[in-house]
């Protein structure tokens, strides 16, 4: 019985993109859910690329280049996922309320970027919000950070 339940171990972490090794597993992630958030209104995707670009560098410390190879990765894996539970499961366990709260503010600066916030974006944040575990009250004030000045 336990070399059935080895295999099947293997087979479902068989194409799980982190490692045990990995030091880029969390900002991979994030760089998953702010893609998301990127896909839900069409328009503004250089925008919103910048800003995605930025939250790697600065929330996570990634050099440019590093941000850049990271994003290639993260949208094959934001395309190939039907859920961000895999994501925002890895998130929640790795980083700290005040991390995922910072997280959950580059989402909505990602919403903003082109300059209006879609009701759709607003919905997937919050579903986002919820999966990170970031309080609701957290979550509507790390709104009026992220807005347009």
């Amino acid at each position: 019985m336990s070399n059935w339940l080895d295999q099947l171990k293997s087979i479902l972490t068989a194409n799980s993109p982190e490692r045990p090794d990995d030091d880029l597993a969390l900002p991979r992630a994030a760089a998953v859910l702010l893609l998301e958030v990127s896909a839900t209104d069409p328009g503004g995707e250089s925008l919103e690329a910048r800003v995605i670009e930025a939250a790697l560098i600065e929330h996570f410390g990634l050099g440019r280049s590093d941000a850049e190879a990271l994003l290639g990765e993260a949208g094959r894996l934001q395309q190939d996922s039907v859920s961000m539970h895999e994501f925002t499961h890895r998130l929640k366990t790795r980083l700290d309320p005040q991390a995922r709260a910072e997280l959950v503010e580059w989402l909505w600066k990602v919403a903003y970027a082109d300059g209006h916030l879609d009701r759709f974006e607003e919905h997937m944040i919050r579903r986002l919000a919820d999966l990170l575990a970031v309080p609701h009250l957290e979550f509507i004030r790390r709104k009026p950070r992220a807005g347009p000045a």
